[in-house]
């Protein structure tokens, strides 16, 4: 009895299969459609059933599936497997007739390749390493011909076939890796969320240490971290010997060893005692004369071994641990000495050291971890340190090793543990360790006494050390001249050019200092990071973009650095550029969120964030509650004057930018500044006391002259937040001290005049005038609209507002009294002009907004702003100009309703040139193949002028770009409609335009 093709195969290995808890993988979805031909090769538990079974949504048209076993070597196996993954497809059952009418496998797998091409349907070959056969070369070729259908093979190990060479090279095959499957530790993060686990960023990143991502692996310990099998906070270290995941992962050892040969199963268990194999290791320590082939034959199989550079190999370390498990404990100690000798004739002390651990030699581990722990740290690998000095057992550990835990829990953050682990050290080292942790907090106050002791201990070589860290704290407590008398070098530091007022020298040393800082193995500098301290350099300097910039990416170093210093003083630096740039409420949330993060770091952490809040309470009016937070960060300064005198400023700053002078206590700014000699500090406090009404015009106009910047623009220590009142400050040092004028001129453009202004010409805030839509006045100290006093003071506005250059005051009266007769029409207008100019000028010097005489103009100017003639210029920029179709949609579509002919000719001109103005840019913007830009502007102008043909033959276009018919239909009919209520009919090109487009008619 002969056997049907059906009785070869089975229909269960021919369905789609269920996958259940899987995350949405986006990034790995994205590359799972770039190809035809999709080539997914990785050792087994690395999720490659689960990508392309959870992907089918996102992978775009029908899918079979088809998983293969050692059977369908057999061509006439695999074609009838084939057959049943696509009967389910549009003309999938053709596959089957061929097998039952008897045609060859080959012509089986060419409809197969049909069906697909016909559906633009997914074939996935799970277990494709079953096809290295000789005999399924020809099916496989006929699959991966070609057409709209795609196939992924799924492998344990690379399929080296010549029709996939092929498609290679026509770039035809998208090929995916262990390293594409494996989790990122966002995923990992995604998941542990999924299965409701609590976790912090450390214990996500921990969680991905310890898996490397491996799918499965990650799977299993987010099952077991929600079961309560395995808390993520208490994950032994691998690598030093502990393996409690070891025995978790037992089912995933033996999936992944599979049918090994012994030989090389007992290769691979007795190596597990190290991370990483090379041949030259095997040789030495196991006695394996043929260790490079064993180790290439054990990469080949598709064993959980990877290659590391070009010689060495390693097994994933939850497969290590499980093996390592195995051995005898005798046995793992007896080939980790010979190891640990191997390791250190070779010039490799870390390994060295976790062999003598495995070895039990825990002193001669501490002998190396006290003579390269150092050179470690300073290489940024604080967490190899504390990892070591983890597994170290408390009995072997020396005060030396007490003093190097302080410098690793110092780096770190971790100031009061690190004070406890110095305390154990010996007494010079001790010394030392205090002196680092108070120069790291900056907390001057806190050094002197172990100053004095590392002066007492230390010998001759360490001399110049500790003068330097003396010279260093000199510089935290404000005393620059005696700390560069102690070490000249200081001066070159950016640090040293904050505190003595050098800010534009001190920006580019820190720029110097922060380029290359982001990313790589280092250790968190905390208050010396170069893009911290340029940040804060950006903000009184009154660049609050690059300010912002600067502190968010010192914020993602921070939190990469997984340092909580960095991060809390990044939030703080963000609130000052945040201040810089007026935005209070975000620069609110910074400081609160710095300050939450400073709890239980350091106390010196705590100052930058109160006084930030103690500027906001001041500048909101609450003078009590500025005046409490400044006294609450006093005492953490710790005798720090620089500090204190930043201090103290920004405290009495946010009062008077909220008008207080009488409450502005400016001092003890004066007196700390004067410590340090911080020649911007002083000038800061001079403007500020003379703006309070405390200060003598010649110290703060030369102040001024020396920092033009403060009044110019809005920095963090800027007497004003505000342009108007700096521009009425710099008018009037210049009016009371005229040899300083040629120093200002600088400020007085950046403040927008040609040249420094009289003080009449600065009245101290700004009038916006409002034409478009409305009439309205409003005024930057008092945002509500003007009460006009007369009817007709508008009318003149409005006349004036259109006359850019000015009217003859006779014009003028005519236009606004035509009937009256001219005694009672001059005195009408008389008083009008009073109304208006009171309107405008209230608070300021007659002239200063409105140019009175026998010809009327508004004075133009950087205080006055008026939306129309704003307008015009906007309107009078060429086509295609950067910013101008965005700004042209936000321009109101008409002028105040007026009955004055001349604002009503006005009001047509601009309800014309506005729609064309858009049309042209929509014109331009479709040229440049930007539709989405184009059909804004064609809308828009379509909106205030239904019947304006050149926009709508663009929008047209756009409709028929994105294959909008009835889109496209909607356009031309309205614009039929519009043209209709005007008597008027499409143009004959738009007409045509319509129908060419495929519109009906």
């Amino acid at each position: 009895m002969s056997l049907n093709w059906r009785d070869l195969t089975s229909s269960r290995r021919a369905r789609w299969p269920t996958v259940q808890g899987a995350v949405a993988r986006p990034r790995l979805r994205a590359l799972l459609v770039q190809a035809r031909v999709l080539m997914v090769v990785a050792p087994a538990g690395f999720g490659k059933t689960t990508a392309l079974a959870a992907g089918a949504p996102g992978l775009g048209g029908p899918g079979a599936w088809l998983t293969l076993d050692a059977d369908d070597a057999d061509p006439q196996v695999l074609a009838g497997g084939l057959a049943l993954a696509v009967e389910g497809l549009p003309g999938g059952a053709a596959a089957a007739a061929l097998l039952d009418a008897g045609a060859s496998p080959r012509r089986v797998a060419a409809r197969v390749a049909d069906v697909l091409d016909a559906s633009g349907a997914l074939l996935v070959l799970d277990e494709a390493q079953h096809l290295t056969g000789p005999l399924t070369g020809d099916v496989l070729r006929e699959l991966v011909s070609g057409g709209a259908g795609r196939v992924a093979l799924l492998s344990r190990v690379p399929l080296t076939l010549p029709d996939l060479t092929r498609l290679e090279a026509q770039g035809d095959v998208q090929h995916l890796s262990a390293t594409d499957l494996a989790f990122t530790a966002d995923e990992v993060g995604e998941l542990l969320g999924a299965l409701n686990v609590p976790a912090t960023g450390a214990d996500v990143r921990l969680a991905h240490s310890v898996t490397e991502g491996w799918p499965i692996a990650v799977r299993f310990l987010a099952q077991a971290a929600a079961q309560g099998r395995v808390h993520l906070r208490q994950l032994a270290d691998l690598d030093g010997g502990e393996a409690q995941l070891g025995t978790l992962f037992t089912y995933l050892a033996q999936e992944v060893m599979g049918p090994l040969d012994p030989a090389l199963r007992i290769l691979l268990t007795r190596s597990s005692v190290f991370d990483e194999l090379t041949p030259e290791l095997l040789e030495a320590v196991l006695d394996q004369p043929q260790a490079r082939e064993l180790l290439d034959a054990l990469a080949r199989s598709g064993i959980f071994l990877t290659r590391v550079g070009e010689e060495g190999y390693r097994a994933h370390p939850l497969l290590r641990a499980h093996l390592r498990a195995g051995l005898p404990a005798a046995e793992v100690r007896a080939v980790a000495a010979r190891g640990a000798a191997y390791f250190e004739s070779t010039g490799r002390p870390r390994r060295a050291m976790a062999a003598h651990l495995l070895a039990g030699n825990a002193e001669r581990a501490a002998q190396l971890l006290s003579a390269h722990g150092r050179l470690w740290l300073r290489l940024g690998r604080v967490t190899l340190v504390e990892r070591s000095l983890g597994r170290l057992p408390k009995t072997a550990w020396t005060p030396d090793l007490h003093a190097l835990a302080g410098d690793a829990l110092r780096l770190s953050s971790r100031y009061g543990e690190a004070l406890a682990a110095y305390a154990q050290a010996a007494p010079l080292e001790r010394a030392l360790g205090e002196v680092q942790v108070a120069l790291d907090t900056v907390q001057p106050e806190l050094a002197w006494e172990a100053l004095d002791t590392a002066e007492r201990l230390s010998p001759p070589e360490l001399w110049d050390t500790v003068r330097r860290l003396r010279a260093e704290n000199l510089l935290n407590v404000g005393q620059l001249t005696e700390a560069v008398k102690l070490s000249p070098s200081l001066a070159g530091g950016a640090r040293y050019a904050l505190r003595s007022g050098d800010i534009s020298g001190a920006l580019t040393l820190a720029l110097e200092a922060a380029r290359g800082e982001a990313g790589g193995a280092r250790a968190a500098q905390n208050h010396r990071e170069g893009l911290l301290l340029a940040s804060f350099l950006h903000a009184l300097m009154g660049e609050p973009d690059p300010a912002v910039r600067r502190a968010r990416e010192g914020l993602a170093e921070g939190t990469r650095l997984e340092s909580p210093f960095v991060q809390a003083l990044a939030w703080a630096r963000l609130g000052h550029a945040q201040v810089a740039a007026g935005q209070t409420e975000q620069a609110r949330q910074a400081y609160e969120e710095a300050r939450t993060l400073a709890r239980g770091v350091a106390g010196r952490l705590q100052v930058e964030p109160l006084m930030g809040l103690s500027y906001l309470a001041g500048l909101a009016g609450d003078v009590t509650r500025a005046a409490s937070l400044r006294a609450e960060a006093v005492l953490p300064t710790a005798g720090d004057r620089y500090m204190q005198g930043l201090l103290y400023l920004t405290s009495a700053l946010g009062v008077l930018h909220a008008g207080r002078t009488d409450a502005v206590e400016l001092e003890e700014a004066r007196a700390a500044f004067m410590t340090c000699g911080d020649r911007f500090g002083l000038a800061a406090v001079a403007l500020a006391a003379f703006a309070a009404g405390q200060g003598e015009a010649g110290a703060a106009a030369h102040a001024a002259a020396q920092f033009p910047l403060l009044l110019g623009r809005r920095t963090l220590l800027s007497p004003y937040p505000d342009r108007a009142r700096r521009a009425a400050l710099l008018a009037r040092l210049a009016a009371a001290v005229p040899d300083t004028m040629g120093a200002l001129r600088g400020a007085a453009r950046d403040l927008g005049y040609a040249d420094v202004p009289f003080p009449a010409e600065a009245p101290g805030f700004e009038v916006r005038v409002q034409v478009l839509e409305r009439l309205a006045v409003t005024r930057s100290d008092d945002p509500r609209p003007r009460d006009w006093g007369r009817a007709k003071a508008r009318d003149l506005l409005a006349l004036l507002s259109v006359h850019e250059e000015g009217l003859a005051r006779d014009s003028a009266q005519e236009a606004l009294f035509p009937e009256a007769d001219p005694g009672v029409g001059e005195r009408n207008f008389r008083v009008t002009l009073h109304a208006l100019g009171q309107v405008l000028e209230e608070g300021a010097p007659s002239g200063a907004f409105l140019e009175r005489g026998e010809w009327l103009r508004l004075r133009k100017g950087p205080d006055l702003h008026i939306d129309l003639h704003a307008a015009r210029a906007l309107l009078s920029q060429p086509t295609g100009t950067p910013g101008r179709l965005e700004a042209l949609i936000w321009l109101p579509g008409q002028l105040a309703d007026t009955e004055l002919a001349t604002v009503q000719q006005e009001a047509e001109r601009y309800a014309a040139r506005l729609p064309e103005a858009l049309g042209a840019e929509a014109t331009h913007a479709l040229e440049q193949g930007q539709p989405d830009r184009a059909a804004r502007a064609a809308e828009r102008a379509l909106n205030l002028d239904p019947a304006h043909e050149p926009a709508a033959r663009v929008l047209m276009r756009v409709c028929h770009l994105r294959g909008g018919a009835s889109a496209l239909q909607r356009v031309y009919g309205n614009l039929r409609t519009a043209l209709s209520e005007l008597g008027l009919e499409p143009l004959p090109e738009t007409a045509a335009l319509y129908r060419a487009l495929g519109g009906t008619p």
